[in-house]
């Protein structure tokens, strides 16, 4: 399957159309992890938006003293490093492959040379990474609720 193809079957490939992807094509790399392996580390700044292809990535939020607590698993067509693409502020979690994982990397830097000869793409990309923000906002909200309400009813159960 070709490079097009791939980013179209992706989040991102939901607001750009499918000559976008060719576009956006020549700019990312493709990049293949083994299990375990760590696509990016809480603390680095890599300013890339990884598509997930294949596979499964496991976000890690890391602690102090080597312990770690899994906030969630990526499965195939999701996009991580966005915020750390838009701000250039480092990965606030660690990334690691759950199983073999094939991403598509697009780095800032790439996407930039192609604002000004392709600025409906860039609108496109960036609509898709604020929508994803906004699912990945409101998922977090209703896990927030959800603590919130069992701590509630243990508190009240309590006395």
């Amino acid at each position: 399957m070709n490079i097009a193809q791939l980013i179209s079957e992706t989040i991102l490939g939901q607001d750009v159309t499918f000559e976008e992807c060719e576009k956006l094509s020549t700019a990312v790399t493709k990049r293949s992890l083994s299990a375990g392996e760590t696509l990016f580390e809480a603390g680095t700044k890599d300013e890339t938006l990884y598509l997930l292809v294949s596979g499964k990535l496991d976000i890690i939020k890391v602690l102090g003293n080597n312990n770690t607590i899994h906030i969630d698993t990526l499965k195939p067509g999701s996009m991580t490093g966005e915020l750390s693409f838009i701000d250039g502020n480092t990965h606030t979690m660690r990334l690691s492959a759950k199983k073999d994982s094939k991403v598509l990397m697009l780095h800032k830097d790439a996407f930039e040379e192609l604002v000004e000869k392709e600025p409906m793409l860039t609108y496109h990309v960036m609509r898709s990474i604020l929508r994803y923000s906004h699912v990945m906002q409101r998922k977090i909200n209703a896990k927030y609720l959800e603590m919130h309400r069992m701590v509630q009813n243990q508190y009240t159960a309590e006395y």
